[in-house]
């Protein structure tokens, strides 16, 4: 065998071999999550509340990939975590769980008050605004990924 052939068939494999490494860095799957926020009820702390308090967390979930997925749920050290959407019965705005949320290829999905957002429920810790906190986020496609959120005052 020709020696140039060798080097040139080792290159092609180590610049192949990096490329497809390179590609899953971050662990992204195609998403941009921004914005992440934990919002205490009242006040800059949880000082006094019920750990049993609920609080909301909100966030831009941008699915830049062109493969449609879906939020299959959240996880947080600090509490129990689950998918909820506000709807609006006439007059009254009710709150209720959902199961998953999809995000379309190309769209942002936004979490927001009034509309779809994280509820934290039976709280492991206090937490007071400016803290930062890690939620994971678990996509059908796109597998977990871990964002920091930041906790704010209302």
């Amino acid at each position: 065998m020709n020696i140039r052939f060798l080097i040139s068939l080792v290159l092609l494999l180590c610049v192949t071999g990096c490329a497809s490494a390179g590609s899953s860095a971050g662990g992204s799957g195609g998403m941009e999550i921004s914005n992440a926020t934990v919002v205490l009820p009242g006040g800059n702390s949880m000082d006094g509340m019920d750990m049993g308090t609920s609080l909301a967390g909100y966030m831009q979930i941008k699915n830049i990939s062109r493969t449609d997925d879906r939020l299959m749920g959240v996880t947080s050290d600090f509490a129990d975590a689950m998918l909820h959407e506000t709807r609006m019965n006439g007059d009254v705005a009710s709150m209720q769980e959902v199961a998953a949320i999809d995000i379309p290829a190309g769209s942002t999905v936004d979490f927001k008050g009034g509309g779809l957002h994280i509820m934290f429920m039976n709280m492991k810790q206090d937490l007071k605004a400016g803290d930062t906190v890690n939620l994971t986020l678990q996509f059908e496609k796109a597998g977990n990924i871990t964002v920091p959120a930041t906790v704010t005052a209302r």
